[in-house]
C-alpha cells in the first residue's frame, strides 16, 4: 500500500480501488506467469518478494528524504530574505550571502563525512533577487493575514497616527494599532502607511485615515483614535 493506493510490487503500477478483486484482475491480466516464474509458497518467490518490497521501500525512502530537503531549502531561503529585510539590505545580497556561506562551509566542514551534502544542500538554496523578493511579498501577505485576524479577535484597539517624510520627501501618515484580547494581552503593529501626496491639512489626514477604512472595512465600532502629537501617547478604548 502507498498512501492510499495499492502498488504492485512487480511493475510498481498504482491500483486507484484496493479492493482484492481489482488486486488479482490485475496479477492476472498482467502478470500471468508469475506462478509459474516463481511457485506460490516456495522458498524462491518469498525471496523475490522480499527483494521486491525492499526495492518499492528504498524509492519511497529516496522521494521521501528529496521532499524533505526541497522544505528544508525552501526555509531556509524564507530565513535569509528575512535576515536581509531586517538588515535593510538590497534582495540581490541574497546570491552574496549564498557564496559567503558556501565558502565557509568548506572550511568548517572540512573535516565531516558528509561534507559534500553539506556543500550541495547550501548551492541547492534560492537565493537571487526574484526570489528574495517573492519571499518578502510572501511573508509580507502572511502577516498581513495574521494582523488582520487578530483585529477581528480583539476585544478592542485603538488607532495612532503620526507623520513623517520619505526619502523623496513625500509626506507619509503611519497608523499603529494596539489590540487588546480578552486574556487582558495586548499587542501593537504598524496597521498600514498612507501616502499625503498633495496637502498635509486635517482635513486630508481625515480624509485619507477614513478612505482606508472603507477599503478595508476596520471595525470601527470598537476603536478610539489617538491624535497626532509631537509625542503622541496611546489612548484606551
Amino acid at each position: 500500500m502507498s498512501f492510499s493506493k495499492c502498488v504492485c510490487l512487480i511493475c510498481q503500477s498504482t491500483i486507484a480501488i484496493p479492493k482484492k478483486g481489482n488486486v488479482e484482475r490485475h496479477f492476472r491480466t498482467v502478470h500471468g506467469k508469475y506462478d509459474t516464474d516463481f511457485p506460490p509458497k516456495s522458498e524462491l518467490r518469498k525471496r523475490k518478494v522480499k527483494e521486491l518490497k525492499s526495492q518499492l521501500s528504498g524509492q519511497q525512502s529516496f522521494f521521501t528524504q528529496h521532499t524533505s530537503k526541497a522544505k528544508a531549502a525552501t526555509e531556509a531561503s524564507f530565513r535569509v530574505s528575512h535576515v536581509i529585510v531586517n538588515n535593510k539590505k538590497s534582495f540581490q545580497d541574497g546570491e552574496m550571502v549564498k557564496e559567503a556561506f558556501v565558502e565557509a562551509a568548506d572550511s568548517l566542514f572540512r573535516d565531516f563525512k558528509n561534507k559534500a551534502e553539506i556543500l550541495s544542500s547550501i548551492k541547492a538554496l534560492q537565493l537571487s533577487r526574484s526570489t528574495v523578493t517573492r519571499r518578502c511579498e510572501a511573508t509580507a501577505e502572511d502577516l498581513t493575514q495574521q494582523m488582520w485576524k487578530d483585529i477581528g479577535d480583539c476585544e478592542c484597539f485603538s488607532l495612532q497616527l503620526d507623520e513623517s517624510t520619505d526619502v523623496s520627501d513625500t509626506a507619509q501618515m503611519c497608523i499603529f494599532i494596539r489590540m487588546v484580547f480578552s486574556d487582558i494581552t495586548a499587542k501593537e503593529e504598524l496597521l498600514t502607511v498612507l501616502p499625503m501626496k498633495e496637502q498635509t491639512r486635517g482635513e486630508d489626514i481625515f480624509q485619507s485615515f477614513k478612505n482606508f477604512i472603507e477599503k478595508t472595512q476596520l471595525p470601527v465600532y470598537n476603536w478610539c483614535l489617538s491624535p497626532r502629537m509631537e509625542h503622541p501617547q496611546w489612548l484606551a478604548a
